[in-house]
């Protein structure tokens, strides 16, 4: 990643940083939205800043892809989140799980050119705050980038951020989704509307 690409995005964080205080709660538990593809998730266990905004352009595509920010929630608890707990839920309430490392290697040719797209509405909301480092790991890397991690443990004094790819053979269709993980004492669900 270029330097004037980490300085674009530290700007939208400070930005991003900056609209936070003015989240508006969705009705959902522990779920606000800062802007129309922007929500921020609260819970026991993890917190979570989740961009829809490339999905959101993207309708109609074999892919969904979603930015997200994760860590730990505040305290001294760990989370675990194995990338089979982590799926979709379509309009049509059908259940996508979030693809595996092989998956994405295998689609990667035509996914690196939206990946690189989609990390401008990936959110770094997390990252602004000055207690928290980056964590470097992921759910997926590219094929000359390290290995993937199936399973991550998310603590409140890290946070880690990336593209959350989803294949939806059907492509992806206009409505109402969830974003879902299953963690050991919650499930976090956060809906968002495509168009």
């Amino acid at each position: 990643m270029s330097i004037q690409f980490k300085i674009g995005l530290l700007a939208i964080c400070f930005a991003v940083a900056g609209a936070c205080s003015s989240a508006v709660p969705t009705g959902d538990p522990g779920v606000s939205a800062v802007g129309e593809h922007f929500f921020l998730y609260e819970g026991s266990e993890l917190e979570i800043a989740l961009g829809a905004g490339y999905a959101a352009g993207h309708v109609g595509e074999e892919f969904l892809l979603l930015g997200a920010s994760l860590a730990g929630a505040n305290g001294e608890r760990m989370a675990m989140v194995d990338r089979t707990k982590i799926s979709v839920r379509t309009p049509g309430r059908r259940i996508i799980p979030l693809m595996s490392q092989t998956e994405f290697l295998e689609a990667y040719g035509r996914l690196s050119v939206a990946a690189r797209r989609a990390e401008v509405y990936s959110p770094t909301a997390l990252e602004s705050r000055p207690t928290r480092r980056p964590c470097g790991d992921w759910y997926f890397r590219v094929p000359t980038d390290g290995l993937a991690r199936d399973v991550l443990t998310f603590s409140s004094i890290e946070v880690c951020e990336g593209i959350l790819f989803f294949h939806v053979p059907e492509g992806v269709g206009p409505g109402r989704w969830v974003f879902e993980i299953k963690l050991e004492d919650s499930v976090v669900e956060i809906p968002f509307v495509l168009d």
